[in-house]
């Protein structure tokens, strides 16, 4: 680590100890400008081209674990011993260089505390997180999620209001990247709005090419739909009297602010969709995210590839399980490695979710991974060290306790490189 990078972490520690001050008003505006004025620039993560080049000048490939059961949810801080031990696990057994942290941008804003327009415990709490990654020397996603809670569908007023608050406090770490909404969602034009809702609609590549054959219970998205959703992700508008902002809105926002923070930016149809022409956006530092991608057809992994051969792409939210939904793939023992192989040809990174029995820790069948908080779950790192395995008879049915874990354990120690 640079004596510049030393300096930068010191004043990030500094500026979480003055937080944590009894009675302490949270100084957001002051933070964001605690910069380096010692002839040393604070060097961000830039992309180039299709690359991601870290602060110290080597190529940025994230590799690394989505926690569950944390600021997603309303009652955050029953599972505080098990958000730290995902936390460390990720770094001490899964070789991770990233983690990604889902925070409920309305838990930011409920029950404010008076004279500062936020909720200054979760706050606290979220830079709690943060500086305790950043301890492990793992690079920390902040992903602003709303399922678990208001449930909006594409980022709306209060969203651009979180990144303000997000930039505020963390726009002078570089270390830190933010991933502007969790799967946007508009299904034929009209927003899905159940929390947990698992029928992932098909993915639809930009090309027009339209799959719809996962889910034929939904009717087909016809092109002028296409359009539309493409049109409202990108540049927002109203639909069913909500005004939704575009994420090259957000995007500009941001950067008018100053903020030089790595973005990941996620496509529509709950993030199983890439932009190309002219729904790709105008910005410096951006990386195209996607998630639930299909393992039974590598020829639907093409999209991936064809954007990544002049754009940053990473895959940022990644799960194979045994389960009775859509995201289970029977081919999976056998096609994961391809999709592994994939990406690294590619240079495209994963983040993979979750630490949790039967996702991608050990499990058995009567154990369901969720996104909820339990108080019950593993208080320890090492109790989260212990890959589940694909069963030679693998079979997506109500049975679990069988994933992906250990092809992906030893997949990171091979291509997880620190920062």
């Amino acid at each position: 680590m640079s004596k510049a990078q030393r300096l930068v972490s010191f004043l990030f520690v500094l500026a979480v100890v003055t937080a944590l001050i009894p009675g302490k008003t949270i100084a957001a505006r002051s933070i964001i400008h605690a910069r380096v004025h010692n002839g040393n620039i604070i060097k961000y993560f830039k992309v180039t081209g299709n690359r991601v080049i870290a602060p110290d000048g080597s190529t940025y490939i994230p590799e690394g674990i989505s926690i569950y059961g944390g600021l997603e949810d309303t009652d955050y801080l029953e599972n505080t011993a098990n958000i730290d031990a995902q936390i460390k696990a990720a770094a001490l057994y899964w070789h991770s260089n990233t983690i990604r942290l889902q925070v409920a941008e309305s838990n930011l804003f409920l029950n404010p505390t008076k004279s500062s327009g936020y909720n200054q415990v979760f706050l606290r709490e979220l830079i709690r997180e943060v500086s305790l990654a950043r301890q492990l020397n793992l690079v920390v996603v902040i992903n602003d999620q709303t399922e678990f809670t208001n449930n909006t569908p594409l980022p709306t007023a209060m969203t651009l209001k979180f990144w303000r608050v997000m930039s505020s406090v963390f726009g002078n770490n570089p270390y830190v990247i933010f991933d502007l909404f969790n799967e946007p969602r508009l299904e034929n034009f009209q927003a899905v709005n159940r929390p947990g809702y698992n029928n992932r609609l098909a993915r639809i590549l930009f090309n027009k090419r339209i799959i719809n054959r996962f889910m034929p219970a939904h009717k087909p998205v016809n092109k002028l739909n296409l359009k539309k959703i493409w049109t409202t992700w990108k540049y927002g508008g109203i639909v069913n009297k909500t005004r939704y902002i575009g994420m090259q809105t957000l995007v500009n926002k941001l950067r008018s602010s100053g903020n030089r923070n790595l973005i990941w930016v996620e496509g529509p149809f709950w993030g199983q969709s890439l932009p190309s022409g002219k729904y790709l956006l105008t910005g410096s530092n951006l990386v195209y995210s996607y998630h639930h991608i299909n393992l039974n057809h590598a020829r639907d992994w093409q999209f991936i590839g064809t954007l990544a051969a002049n754009h940053a792409v990473v895959d940022g939210e990644w799960a194979q399980y045994q389960a009775p939904w859509q995201e289970c793939y029977a081919k999976a023992p056998s096609s994961t490695p391809q999709y592994l192989n994939y990406l690294h040809n590619h240079g495209v990174g994963l983040i993979a979710w979750s630490l949790q029995a039967g996702s991608l820790l050990k499990g058995n069948p009567n154990v369901i991974p969720n996104n909820n908080n339990s108080p019950n779950d593993p208080k320890t790192a090492n109790q989260l060290s212990s890959p589940s395995r694909f069963d030679p008879n693998y079979r997506c049915n109500t049975d679990f306790g069988h994933g992906a874990g250990a092809l992906l354990k030893k997949y990171a120690l091979i291509n997880s490189h620190p920062v």
